[in-house]
């Protein structure tokens, strides 16, 4: 963690090079598990973000050319904190539990679904949080049958080739919407980014067909009052025909 955080602080020509890169591959600079979140934060309007298992701050690294000042608290496990705090200083909020009140505009979970075992009262929690959207990728989802446990080797860019393993549990697409939608927020986005299948090749081959989504929800109530809204715009129209 010290190694990457002290690769992040001191850029190189290369690393430039390498965001280049980057930027010309996916256009707006963003990795395909992140691109909706661009017109995600437009939408937000400057309101606080909350990143569930936002590590160190890297998630809001590729984000902050779009956030201007907004408002980001990331939750994760004590170290990353340190360093993010070490890396980030006061430009983000780090804490190690879900905030207890609060109102967020848009709460993001990136690569962290699958390391929530009982994601059910999480989901539930975080909406009593979350005042707009909801935004879930890069957590292997299944796409038919339930959900089901593993292992996962933990494997980091820098370090040791192996930083230890531990349990996670593998939503199905299916189970996660139904949570979200018992939790009053609603689907308004779902498209398959990237499949699984290579990473989950050691497990039997029911159990392979697994991708990554990007996922959008949003609170029910706001989606009923913009279709609402956009009614009565198309009434207006007809009655000046």
């Amino acid at each position: 963690m010290n190694r990457y955080a002290d690769k992040l602080g001191h850029v190189t020509v290369a690393d430039r090079g390498r965001e280049l890169a980057r930027a010309v591959r996916y256009g707006n600079g963003l990795p395909r598990t992140m691109t909706p979140l661009k017109a995600l934060i437009r939408r937000n309007r400057g309101a606080p973000i909350l990143d569930i298992g936002g590590g160190f701050g890297d998630n809001f690294i590729i984000l902050r050319k779009y956030l201007g000042e907004t408002p980001y608290t990331v939750v994760d496990g004590a170290e990353s904190c340190r360093v993010g705090r070490h890396l980030l200083g006061d430009r983000v909020r780090f804490r190690t539990d879900m905030p207890a009140d609060g109102q967020y505009g848009l709460s993001i979970l990136i690569g962290t679904l699958q390391y929530i075992l009982d994601s059910k009262p999480f989901i539930s929690s975080l909406s009593r949080l979350t005042d707009d959207t909801i935004f879930v990728s890069r957590s292997p989802l299944r796409k038919t049958g339930d959900d089901f446990y593993s292992i996962q080797e933990i494997t980091p860019d820098f370090g040791s080739n192996s930083a230890g393993e531990c349990m996670v549990r593998i939503r199905s697409v299916k189970n996660v919407v139904d949570d979200f939608a018992q939790a009053g927020f609603g689907l308004v986005e779902n498209r398959e980014v990237l499949s699984y299948k290579k990473q989950m090749s050691s497990l039997p081959e029911e159990y392979r067909d697994c991708s990554y989504f990007n996922m959008t929800f949003r609170k029910i109530a706001l989606m009923f009052l913009s279709l609402i809204a956009i009614g009565d715009r198309y009434a207006n129209e007809l009655a000046m025909v």
